[in-house]
């Protein structure tokens, strides 16, 4: 019990998750901070979670502190024991207000309720039930039955949950068991607090800029751009295409580069990456086995001409924006994304992306379109910006606390 603090007469709010790193971008940057900024002294904040790759600067907070309690793998059997060493530190935190985000939490909550008749917030992330029915990452067999049960604990776990946080717009559809008491709040970028970091985003916002308007010369004269993929790694999210992309663009941009720079908790998917571009000088793989930390991310956008975002085609994530969208448009990167109507009302009033099919698309013409589209040319890209959503995130704070 290293990390607990001691007892002080402030209010606390946990926020707890299961997989996720207790430097969470959702838990950490937007809701721990943007608390801590709204309500300056006003409450501790206990970030419960797994590890992350920048365990050192998990003290630096003032009153935000960091239990990386969760340590296991996303198939690990331990998955399902963790919520009795959740129960053991919330039951020494004694919160006044609970945010969980994992639907493992769904029933050592109840024990929270009952107990400490403390108000219980499910921050909804994602569609559970879709992620493991149409997601590859569990056994055929597993996946319909686990999909049923995590739904009918969503159901049945309405009767103690006090509210829902929605991180889609799209979920107030998707989902009834939240009916009548939830707030969407959605994934947009927010903006980098210190100094330092202030400058490397104005820095990148501005070489970005340029990049855009420099994208025509570098394809005309050195046959050569840098494209990047960030984030999760994994099947769905289509990684292995992005490296199938940058081999079929090198044909007409030879001298072309990829970047991929992110997580992956799949062992056998990051050996077949590792496997296929092991004799690749053009392919650069950054893949960590742990999350890794945002800041970090953010960095590799200078490096980029265009980003790549892959995707394929799925009912999981069809309905989602991914967040890293909202990133890309914050700095003003030029990208390419896998075709859905969703994402394109996103990035079409300031013709952020190109749409493509990434299983099947005529390289000569997108090279072409590559030359000539305007990349950030119209509109504003302050819808992206997570200022909007924290108002939101004020009012069900003071609601509840």
């Amino acid at each position: 019990m290293e990390f607990l603090r001691k007892f002080t007469l402030m209010k606390k709010i946990a926020i707890a998750s299961v997989l996720k790193p207790v430097d969470d971008v959702r838990m950490y940057e937007k809701f721990a901070l943007s608390i801590a900024k709204l309500f300056p002294n006003g409450y501790e904040i206990h970030i419960l979670g797994a590890a992350s790759s920048k365990v050192s600067d998990f003290q630096s907070i003032d009153n935000i502190f960091f239990y990386p309690i969760a340590r296991f793998d996303r198939l690990d059997n331990k998955r399902w024991k963790y919520s009795q060493v959740f129960l053991q530190y919330i039951l020494k935190i004694k919160p006044d207000l609970l945010i969980i985000n994992s639907p493992e939490l769904l029933l050592p909550s109840l024990f929270v309720k009952l107990y400490l008749k403390t108000p219980i917030i499910y921050d909804v992330r994602e569609n559970y039930f879709r992620n493991i029915w149409y997601q590859p990452t569990y056994p055929f067999f597993l996946r319909f039955p686990l999909a049923i049960f995590v739904r009918a604990l969503e159901y049945v776990s309405r009767l103690w949950i006090d509210f829902y946080l929605l991180a889609e717009k799209n979920y107030e559809k998707e989902f009834s068991f939240s009916k009548g008491k939830s707030q969407v709040i959605e994934n947009k970028y927010k903006r980098l607090m210190t100094n330092d970091e202030l400058l490397i985003s104005n820095q990148l916002t501005t070489n970005n800029k340029q990049l855009t308007s420099n994208i025509q010369h570098l394809i005309s004269s050195t046959k050569h751009l840098t494209f990047l993929y960030t984030g999760t790694i994994s099947y769905t999210y289509g990684t292995h295409r992005a490296i199938e992309f940058i081999e079929k663009i090198r044909e007409y941009l030879p001298d072309s580069q990829l970047i991929v720079k992110g997580f992956c908790s799949d062992k056998k998917y990051r050996a077949l990456l590792e496997k296929e571009v092991i004799d690749s000088k053009f392919i650069h793989l950054e893949i960590s086995n742990v999350p890794l930390n945002h800041q970090e991310i953010i960095n590799a956008f200078a490096k980029a001409d265009i980003a790549l975002l892959p995707y394929l085609p799925n009912k999981s994530t069809e309905n989602c924006i991914p967040a890293k969208l909202y990133e890309y448009i914050a700095h003003q990167v030029p990208m390419i994304v896998q075709f859905n109507p969703l994402w394109q009302e996103v990035c079409h009033p300031c013709n952020a992306a190109l749409f493509i099919d990434f299983k099947q698309f005529d390289i000569e013409r997108l090279v072409k379109d590559l030359g000539s589209f305007s990349f950030y040319s119209e509109g504003s890209t302050a819808f992206v910006w997570w200022e909007n959503e924290e108002a939101k995130l004020r009012q069900v704070i003071e609601r509840f606390v």
